[in-house]
């Protein structure tokens, strides 16, 4: 299992920064929904970040 933190990015309202491993991606809260389910844009919503687990077919998706 990865760890993933979730942060808006600055000056956007559907773009989402992902950060994991050294590694930093950025795509929209549509496609981070459709990967790990909608429940996820939820602590995005509410506090601005969230911090996931994900499975390697999961990480795979991100790439």
């Amino acid at each position: 299992m990865h760890e993933l933190s979730c942060t808006w990015v600055p000056g956007t309202t559907n773009v989402v920064r992902l950060r994991f491993n050294g590694r930093t991606i950025e795509m929209t809260s549509t496609r981070l929904s459709r990967i790990f389910g909608p429940k996820v844009l939820g602590d995005l919503y509410l506090r601005g970040r969230a911090v996931l687990r994900a499975d390697a077919a999961q990480v795979a998706k991100l790439t």
